[in-house]
């Protein structure tokens, strides 16, 4: 009896450690996992701010087939305007050529317009696209209905709008940029072809061409006369009121009239007129 009786305490008293071993290790171990647990939700932690990061930036997730092109156009387009507003305008040009004449400063808007409006689409459309340049209105176009148009577009908008514009104190104190164009006829001539080769072949080859025949394949005609319309407009912040509300009509008719002839020669001729009109117009009746 005896026997059995310290048989049966040895036996608890082993499975008493058994227990105690397990209960030790299986302590041990909820320990290592909450450590573990632990570190694991201290690096997810440490690199969540990476993570959004890098979802933030991974736009493989927003491009779809075929918008690499039309992005690469409204994003050069926004950065070489803005740089043109800020760097190449005629305010910045008389603070670069203080002492100059007064052609000195609308000159160099010109010029600048041409670098950046002009050459570097160009240039990007040539060289980086590889498209043919007729695509962006290069060309003729239907030169039969873009004369007819421009013809009788011009008259129109000259005795409506330009005539009654420039007889506003505004336009008047505004236009022409050279104020020795309203006493001097070859200042005046100089003016408005500087004008024409360097700023409106440019500005035309910019918001009709690399803009508006660029996004029109993706977007469709009246969406890309839109799009050109917004940030021509804005451009225009800074000169009278009345140029830039007239600047909307302006890129939407302008914007039609490249669409209809496939050509931005006539849009060009046509803005062309009406700038060099309302210059003529402030001149003969000062």
């Amino acid at each position: 009896m005896g026997e059995d009786f310290l048989f049966g305490l040895g036996l608890f008293n082993r499975e008493g450690r058994t227990r105690a071993l397990l209960h030790g290790d299986t302590a041990a171990c909820g320990t290592r996992n909450n450590d573990c647990l632990a570190r694991s939700h201290k690096e997810r932690k440490q690199g969540e701010p990476m993570r959004i990061l890098t979802d933030v930036i991974d736009t493989k997730t927003l491009f779809r087939a075929g918008e690499l092109k039309p992005s690469v156009i409204l994003m050069t387009s926004a950065m070489l305007l803005a740089i043109h507003r800020s760097f190449g305008s005629i305010e910045f040009g008389k603070i670069l050529f203080p002492s100059a004449s007064d052609l000195a400063a609308p000159s160099f808007m010109f010029v600048c317009a041409f670098v950046l409006l002009g050459l570097i689409p160009f240039v990007m459309v040539a060289l980086i696209f590889r498209d043919p340049i007729q695509d962006y209105g290069i060309n003729l176009g239907d030169w039969k209905m873009g004369l007819r148009l421009t013809s009788v577009l011009f008259p129109i908008i000259g005795s409506t709008l330009l005539f009654p514009a420039s007889q506003t104190a505004e336009m008047r104190a505004f236009y022409p940029f050279d104020k020795d164009a309203m006493s001097s006829v070859s200042v005046f001539i100089q003016l408005e072809l500087t004008r024409g080769i360097f700023f409106y072949t440019a500005w035309e080859f910019f918001f009709r061409g690399f803009m508006l025949f660029g996004l029109r394949r993706y977007v469709g005609d009246w969406l890309a006369i839109c799009i050109q319309t917004i940030p021509a407009c804005l451009w225009h912040i800074g000169m009278p009121t009345g140029e830039i509300i007239s600047s909307i009509a302006g890129s939407i008719l302008f914007g039609i009239l490249a669409i209809r002839t496939r050509s931005i020669l006539w849009p060009f001729l046509l803005h062309y007129f009406i700038g060099v009109g309302l210059d003529l117009f402030i001149v003969v009746t000062s």
